[in-house]
Parts: structure tokens; sequence; C-alpha cells
């Protein structure tokens, strides 16, 4: 008690001064709007930065919450991925295409012989006919479409690859639809040729190429690349550059893609052009 008579008689005239200075600024701010809104104004400003000070620091606290539910989510998604990964390679997983409604299988494979440099290139995959691989099968990646199987054993199987000169995909513009032929010249492993594009089809530079599913083979919308830009007129049509999505000299996993109602459409179709 006795520290307190010293302090503010000590302090007495600098505590008369701030009494006075606050009576002052009641007086005004009660007796003119505009000081009213000035006040009010500044006291606004310094409780939002109070409050937004005060927000931080629980956000702070509420850090070690925030993490201990990340590190609970992450331990989900990782048992997760063992049950996927504990699954049998040679196990087939049926989808159903949302496009066109047609099932297809999907086999994961890996790739053990490849080729970029020839004329004719072919991918050797280590599944097959033992794990349900058959001639016409379409390969991808999970860049893009990769090739078709054209001879299988029972362990093994042979795509014909993209990179082929022999190679024909049934492939559209993505923004328009328009559809063409997609093709390997036999130049640069990066790139191949959609043809049969009319002439007055908008191109963009970029746009994207993806499988029409026309073929049967693969489903309609998988990544084959986009445009580069670099085209060649021939009569009513334009062949486009494309630039591929998938990188042959980096391949390793693709899956192997079957059709389950192909032969059904294959003998309609047949049937019909009799």
């Amino acid at each position: 008690m006795r520290s307190l008579l010293i302090f503010l008689l000590r302090f007495k005239t600098l505590i008369l001064l701030l009494i006075l200075e606050a009576v002052a600024l009641v007086m005004i701010t009660s007796s003119h709007n505009y000081h009213q809104t000035v006040a009010f104004d500044a006291a606004r400003s310094i409780t939002g930065i109070v409050a937004k000070r005060i927000d931080k620091g629980e956000n702070y606290f509420r850090l070690k919450k925030i993490n201990d539910q990340l590190m609970a989510e992450n331990l989900m998604l990782h048992r997760r991925i063992e049950q996927f990964s504990s699954l049998p390679e040679e196990t087939i997983i049926p989808v159903t295409d949302s496009v066109s409604g047609v099932k297809y299988t999907y086999l994961n494979a890996r790739v053990i012989n490849n080729s970029v440099n020839k004329q004719k290139n072919f991918i050797t995959l280590d599944k097959g006919s033992k794990q349900g691989v058959v001639n016409g099968m379409g390969v991808a990646s999970s860049t893009g479409v990769v090739g078709i199987v054209v001879g299988v054993s029972r362990d093994f199987s042979v795509a014909m690859s993209l990179l082929n000169t022999d190679f024909r995909l049934s492939a559209s513009i993505k923004r328009n639809n328009y559809f063409g032929s997609l093709t390997w010249d036999g130049r640069s492993y990066r790139s191949a040729w959609l043809s049969e594009i009319p002439h007055h089809v908008a191109i963009r530079e970029g746009d994207t190429v993806v499988t029409s599913g026309y073929s049967a083979i693969f489903p309609a919308g998988l990544m084959a690349g986009t445009l580069t830009g670099d085209q060649m007129k021939g009569g009513d049509f334009i062949s486009l550059n494309v630039l591929l999505s998938t990188d042959f000299k980096k391949l390793t996993n693709v899956y192997i893609i079957g059709n389950l109602i192909k032969n059904e459409r294959k003998q309609l179709e047949e049937e019909a052009v009799k």
C-alpha cells in the first residue's frame, strides 16, 4: 500500500495529465459527430488488429491438433496403399468406361524389352496367356497410349509399339472431337502425326489428343499427346504433329487393356458389311 502511495505521489502530475486528456477526448467525441466517427474508426481498427493477433495465437495453439489429424489421415492412407500393394500383380481389375459404357479389364505388366530406334519397334511384357492376355489387347502407361498386343506365350506377350510404322490409332482432338488416324513416321520417338483432319478445323498449339474410342481396343479419352502447331497440308485434309505424352525411353510399367465385349462388336460390324 505504501509503495502504491509513493508511486502515485511521484507520478501525480503525469497521472493527472492523462486523466484530463481522457476527459477532454470524451467531451470532444461526445459533442461533435466528426470526432465521434474518427474515434469509432480508430477503436474498430484497434479492435480488428487485436482480434487478428488473437486469432493467429489460437491458430498456433491449434497446430498440434491439426498435426495429429494429419498424422491419422496419413496412417489411414498408408494402410490403404499396403492393401492395394498386397494384391497379386496378375490381378485383373474390371472397369466400366464412363463415356461409352463399355467394360474393360486392366492388368499390370512390366516392360522387359523395348526399342525406339527402329522403323518397327516392339515391346516385350512379363504377362502372358496364363494371366489372361490375348492378341489385340491395348497397352498403355500412366501417361498414355503405348501399343497393341500382337503375340502371346504362356508367360510373356509382345506388343506393337506406337513407335511402329504399321501402327494405327483412332484419335481425336479433345477440344472439338474431330478425329483422325495417329501414326508414326519413323523419325523422332517423341512425336507422331494425326492425319485426316479437315482444313476448316480450328487448330491450337497445345490441344490435347486422346483416343476416340472407335477402335474397341482403347477406351475413349485415353491420353495420346498434344499438338505442337506443326502441320502438313495435302488434298482435303491436314496432318498435325503430336508430341507424344508417353516417353518410350523411360517406359517401365504398363497396363494391358481388354475389352470384354470386343468380339460381340466385331462380329456385328463384320456381318453388317457382308
